[in-house]
Formats: structure tokens, C-alpha cells, sequence
């Protein structure tokens, strides 16, 4: 059930807690600058739907792959850079912006959408009319959170929070929680991504933190007053091309799970 519960909210994370361990204080100058080139809504479109770490640094992509150890993930953008469609290992994908449908999973089941004027996901309802996913943003227009409720026919609550610092992410804390009752709901997943950069505003690494829960599902306290830590991932990102934007990754598990995957990403410019 647990490897499930894991595989499941990294789904959700594709649609996309306290402490904080090596991170490094943001260079304010270097900060400002970050995806200066990027509209605002184009980094949206990547959270709502994938991980922090697959932005671009500053030029739009169309089309990038995450190939390793059996993965294989390939997603495609349009011409503004909104991701338009994506295979994950499998699961796939796909927006329509001009009839506004999300169509997912092999059934490829569709969902009406919601957009503002800048195409941003606001809502999305199944057939029966259920909102099953909204979007939270702040004044300046960045997403900061996403609830995937009874997707796809999942009885999982899954609720997505992503912090800024000077205009870029820092932190995605993932959570997910079984529903008992329509006032009560059960949780199961507590996780965080901490992305930390380089002195020249590349993503250097990525730390996601799995957390302990006790049978009442809060996160286990130790005697250090520290939140108990069920599984560490560690991704290393390198070999960065033109565009400033990295092509290798090394990937370690260490907790309730062990091993080392190693990602090669390539990356095809509008």
C-alpha cells in the first residue's frame, strides 16, 4: 500500500511541512533574474502538471524527455510553452486549450476545464459535473496550490503547496489524505521538495522528503524534536547545455527504500 500511496502522489504532482535542510540563501540579484524570460503563466503550466526541477532556465521548450533505469517520460509543449500532452511511464496525458479538455489515462476519460484569460487551470469537473482538480494563486499570478480530488476514480485527496522565494521555486510540500466522512479527511502522505540552485540559477538539486505518520496520521516528533524521516530522495542535477539548462541527473533513494537511478534529459527548443 505504501509503494502505491508513493507512486500515486507523484502522479498527482503531475497534474503536480516544516524544516528545511541544505538550503542555500538565495542570491536577491541572481534571484530577480530567474525565468525572467518566462511568462508567468508557462511556469503554471510545468507545476500544475510536472515537477519544478523540468523548467526551463530561459528558453520555451518543445518537447523534452527524462530517460533511466526504466523510466522513460516524454512531454510536448505548444508554441506559448504550455505543456500540451505527456507520457509518463506509461500515463498519459493531454490538453486541449481550444475545446478546454483534459483527457487522461489509457480510457483517455476527459475533464471540462476552467481557464482565465492567461490559460491558467482553474477548475476541472468530470461528467457529472464533481470539481475533481482547482488551482490557488497568489497577487503576482503564481500558482501555490492544487487539490486533486477523487481523480481518475481515486479515492485520494491529494493537495499540492508550492513556495517562492524571489520569483522561483523553492519548496512543494505533497500531501495526501483518504476522505471518512464530508468533514473528515484521513492522511496517508506527508511529503517536501526542497530545489536548491547554483550561484548561476540552475537547478543544482532537488531533496524529497517522505515523512513518518503515526496511526492517527500526524508526523512522528523524535526526541531531537525532529520530524521522523521515512524516505530521503536526493537528485543531482549536471552537464548543463546552452541554455542553461541540465541534461544528467543522479538520483539516490535512502530510507524504507534504497538505490540509485541515473537520468539523461533531452531537450528540444521552440
Amino acid at each position: 500500500m505504501k509503494k502505491n500511496i508513493l507512486s500515486i502522489c507523484v502522479i498527482s504532482s503531475v497534474l503536480l511541512i516544516t524544516g528545511c535542510d541544505d538550503k542555500k540563501i538565495p542570491d536577491k540579484k541572481i534571484s530577480e533574474q530567474s525565468f525572467a524570460q518566462l511568462p508567468t503563466a508557462v511556469i503554471n503550466s510545468y507545476l500544475f502538471h510536472t515537477e519544478p526541477e523540468l523548467l526551463p532556465n530561459n528558453k520555451l521548450i518543445k518537447q523534452q524527455k527524462i530517460t533511466g533505469s526504466g523510466s522513460n517520460k516524454i512531454i510536448n509543449y505548444n508554441i506559448q510553452g504550455y505543456v500540451a500532452n505527456y507520457d509518463l511511464d506509461g500515463l498519459y496525458g493531454e490538453v486541449n486549450y481550444d475545446s478546454a479538455k483534459y483527457i487522461y489515462g489509457n480510457n483517455r476519460e476527459k475533464y471540462n476545464i476552467t481557464f482565465d484569460t492567461k490559460k491558467n487551470i482553474l477548475t476541472m469537473q468530470d461528467s457529472d459535473g464533481d470539481i475533481v482538480a482547482n488551482s490557488e494563486f497568489d497577487e503576482q499570478g503564481h500558482l501555490v496550490e492544487t487539490t486533486l480530488s477523487h481523480f481518475a476514480g481515486n479515492n485520494v485527496i491529494f493537495n499540492n503547496q508550492i513556495i517562492y522565494e524571489n520569483n522561483r521555486v523553492e519548496l512543494v510540500s505533497y500531501n495526501a489524505y483518504v476522505p471518512v466522512d464530508d468533514k473528515t479527511k484521513f492522511p496517508i502522505l506527508a511529503q517536501q521538495k526542497d530545489i536548491i540552485y547554483n550561484t548561476n540559477n540552475q537547478v543544482e538539486k532537488t531533496i524529497t522528503k517522505t515523512y513518518k505518520l503515526t496511526s492517527n496520521g500526524e508526523i512522528i516528533i523524535n526526541n531531537q524534536n525532529e520530524q521522523e524521516v521515512e524516505l530521503t530522495e536526493t537528485c543531482t542535477y549536471d552537464n548543463y547545455n546552452e541554455n542553461q539548462d541540465w541534461t544528467k541527473a543522479i538520483c539516490v533513494k535512502t530510507g524504507v527504500e534504497s538505490g540509485t537511478v541515473e537520468l539523461t534529459r533531452t531537450i528540444e527548443y521552440q
